[in-house]
């Protein structure tokens, strides 16, 4: 067997800072990032509680987006307004969707952009 000098085993000094710096790097992108989910996931549920609502039914699309407005701004969400809320009418049903993405400076000119907009749900009419 070979042997190997003490010196010569395990990690260096460097390589043990660079890898807490892309730990460190990579921690900081997501401190950055974690709001705009947070968010996303409010909105998902306001979608969701939109279903068992009582003041849903018989009310104008107009009269559904402000009511989904009031439930966000209750939750803190500022990034969606009326425009991402889309409404399509189907016979009895109607579908809601809201389609938004956040944009998030991370470092110098690199920014992170976040799409949301893959929930609906229907509705009574």
């Amino acid at each position: 067997m070979l042997k190997t000098p003490k010196l010569q085993r395990g990690m260096t000094g460097i390589s043990i800072m660079m890898i807490l710096a892309l730990a460190g790097f990579v921690l900081a992108m997501a401190f950055k990032l974690f709001p705009f989910y947070l968010e996303g996931f409010k909105v998902s549920s306001t979608l969701k509680g939109l279903a068992s609502d009582s003041r849903v039914e018989g009310a104008s699309d107009r009269e559904v987006k402000e009511l989904i407005l009031k439930k966000l701004q209750i939750d803190d969400v500022d990034t969606v307004t009326s425009d991402h809320i889309k409404i399509e009418s189907s016979g009895k049903k109607r579908i809601v969707s809201i389609e938004y993405e956040a944009r998030v400076h991370m470092v110098g000119n690199l920014d992170a952009v976040v799409v949301f907009g893959d929930k609906a749900v229907e509705i009574e009419r």
